[in-house]
């Protein structure tokens, strides 16, 4: 059964440096960042277009 995307568990980086963990929700009230740009972040177009810049933030997926 998938797991929807509310209830699942992210941990954001910039670059090598850990910022915060939880749902999507969570780290939004964490960091400030809206919550249309955190689920932008897991897409895969957004690893496509933004590459691997030493200062990027990224969204790992911890649970599945």
């Amino acid at each position: 059964m998938k797991i929807p995307w509310h209830k699942r568990i992210y941990a954001l980086y910039k670059g090598d440096q850990f910022i915060s963990e939880g749902t999507i929700r969570e780290i939004h009230r964490e960091t400030g960042k809206s919550i249309e740009f955190l689920k932008y972040m897991t897409y895969p177009v957004y690893e496509k277009r933004c590459g691997n810049g030493p200062n990027r933030l990224r969204m790992i997926l911890l649970d599945e």
